[in-house]
């Protein structure tokens, strides 16, 4: 990859950190968000948490939409590979809700459309919780982000209130609601 395609790339997933940001942010209830953050070792693009820090942890990964070999539906191979294996590499993340935000770089491109495979992957073994999955469009001059698979709450733990208490501790937010 040439400078001038890693700086676009750069440039396009920033612009999708601050749309998903900006989503967390309406969707939440004065949320702390953190952008690159790294959660108990889990390397995340964006993580928020509710409720000024005490609520609801909400991890979030990058996943660009890549062109190359279409499967039936027409949609990059690349894409549901990419987007499958992410959803199992999620499956021990020590959070309450789990994304995927595809991102899209192609003007006018058509959503993707989540199949039945990934649903049905998303969906935590004993079916409390479901991984959700963003649509996020960059390529326009606003960048747009949509929901296609609504992620749903996945199990607490004494774990997952330690860690929220301690990195809000130790982390400044890139973004929060100041007094």
């Amino acid at each position: 990859m040439n400078e001038i395609q890693e700086l676009q790339d750069q440039h396009y997933r920033g612009r999708a950190q601050n749309a998903i940001q900006d989503y967390l942010v309406r969707k939440l209830l004065v949320p702390k968000v953190y952008l690159d953050a790294v959660w108990d070792g889990w390397k995340l693009d964006v993580l928020a948490i509710d409720r000024a820090g005490v609520g609801d942890v909400h991890g979030v990964r990058l996943v660009k939409w890549e062109s190359g070999h279409l499967d039936n539906h027409g949609y990059s191979i690349h894409l549901v590979r990419s987007v499958s294996e992410a959803i199992k590499e999620f499956a021990d993340f020590p959070g309450h809700f789990r994304y995927l935000a595809v991102i899209c770089i192609e003007p006018n491109k058509q959503k993707w459309i989540v199949d039945q495979g990934i649903i049905d992957l998303s969906l935590a073994p004993d079916g409390v919780g479901r991984v959700g999955i963003l649509f996020v469009n960059v390529a326009e001059e606003n960048s747009t982000v949509e929901v296609l698979l609504k992620p749903e709450r996945f199990r607490s733990s004494q774990q997952i209130i330690d860690l929220t208490d301690k990195y809000v501790a130790e982390h400044t937010p890139n973004w929060e609601v100041r007094e």
